[in-house]
């Protein structure tokens, strides 16, 4: 298969996963996406990659972005804050991996992002309701 065919059966794998997702799956896709994408990073940076490895992160820092955007700190209170502020100092930490001595960084950003997956996707689908109501506006 070609690379271009692999890239566009993803895309549409994706939106077909997206479309049928809950707004808790959608987070807990996006934690896979900054997870494989600080992976990504950290293999680009050992090769010296330094340009991929750069985009790898950038892509990483746009997914956490637009997990930050889905917090309503105004229904999640405490918990949207604490999760605000663990998603900027994921930006910060992918801003310092930059340059060859990021390796450490990356590997700390992929940790604790898997962590915090495995908290999302550990929330029983009773709950899930109320996660969703209480946490955050998916905005279309």
């Amino acid at each position: 298969m070609s690379a271009m065919a692999l890239k566009a059966y993803q895309s549409v794998n994706t939106g077909a996963r997206c479309a049928d997702a809950d707004r808790r799956e959608l987070v807990v896709m996006m934690y896979d996406g900054a997870i494989d994408a600080v992976r990504l990073a950290r293999v680009h940076l050992a090769k010296r990659e330094y340009r991929a490895a750069s985009a790898a992160a950038s892509r990483a820092s746009s997914i956490i972005l637009g997990l930050r955007d889905t917090l309503d700190h105004g229904k999640g209170g405490d918990l949207a804050q604490h999760l605000f502020d663990f998603y900027s100092f994921l930006l910060r930490k992918l801003i310092a991996a930059a340059g060859p001595a990021g390796a450490p960084i990356l590997t700390e950003c992929e940790e604790l992002l898997a962590q915090v997956r495995e908290a999302w996707a550990a929330i029983s689908p009773a709950t899930v309701g109320a996660v969703n109501q209480r946490m955050f506006v998916i905005r279309s």
